[in-house]
């Protein structure tokens, strides 16, 4: 199955918007991730990826070089659930980009399950990975560079049913904290130009989404938009926020979902 990809959704921003910014995105090398670094660094970023598979990586920066970006995209591997590991990370990115005023919490991952067998482990597992570590690297940017330089933008990346997804509890509270923290933020960092947004996306087909062994044009004939969404459908919201245009967006979370939580449950 080919993953699809919607280059129209890219093109409505002007190439160029972000120079002179300097972004950095986690669980950059595939998926929302990975369309969301390539189409900063095309917009004039200077863009680092981090994530745990370094082929991965590395194939998102070849991407963005044979695209011609202005800047070549920085990789450096990372879990970032470990707060060692971020600091390692975080210490790479600024020695050679000096700076970060665009963050796109973008790593994530779940399993499905009922709540009642999910155990501890596999509780904290998910919790540390959607909040945990979106917190952590959230505020180290923040006191490293965003709020010294008194200004930052903040895209974290939850996800949509959020009235309530079976076999999601982990991962749906998880991202209700995520989105609560984007709102607290907002209002605690304003004064220092940060301005914080989180996207709630529907199914964005991916290739982990096809992990779960669904049939997405069955999927995606149930959607209202009539199809699943892609990668580039949410990177070029994340766009949006990050340049000039989402300025007065602050504290929000956007639901993104081609109409997804407005139909849940799905019927037969």
């Amino acid at each position: 199955m080919t993953i699809p990809t919607n280059p129209a959704a890219l093109s409505v921003l002007a190439d160029g918007c972000l120079e002179g910014r300097s972004a950095l995105v986690t669980g950059g090398g595939s998926g929302i991730g990975r369309a969301t670094a390539l189409l900063l660094a095309r917009l004039g970023a200077r863009v680092a990826v981090t994530g745990r598979r370094e082929e991965e990586l590395a194939q998102t920066v070849q991407l963005a070089a044979e695209a011609n970006s202005v800047h070549p995209v920085l990789a450096v591997a990372c879990d970032v659930r470990e707060p060692e590991n971020v600091d390692v990370m975080l210490d790479a990115v600024f020695a050679e980009h000096e700076f970060v005023d665009v963050l796109v919490n973008n790593a994530g991952g779940q399993f499905m399950a009922p709540a009642e067998s999910i155990s501890y482990n596999g509780f904290r597992a998910v919790t540390r990975l959607n909040l945990d570590a979106t917190w952590y690297v959230t505020t180290q940017v923040a006191s490293r560079s965003m709020i010294e330089r008194g200004y930052g933008k903040i895209v974290s990346i939850t996800m949509t049913p959020r009235r309530g997804l079976p076999g999601m509890s982990h991962s749906s509270a998880a991202r209700a904290g995520v989105e609560s923290l984007t709102r607290t933020l907002s209002v605690e960092w304003g004064k220092y130009g940060i301005r914080t947004a989180a996207i709630a996306p529907g199914i964005v087909h991916t290739a982990a989404w096809e992990n779960y062994g669904l049939d997405p044009d069955m999927m995606g004939s149930k959607m209202p938009t009539g199809r699943l969404q892609s990668a580039d459908d949410v990177a070029s919201l994340v766009g949006f926020l990050v340049s000039p245009g989402g300025d007065y967006i602050s504290g929000a979370t956007i639901e993104a979902d081609g109409g997804f939580s407005n139909l849940y449950p799905i019927g037969p």
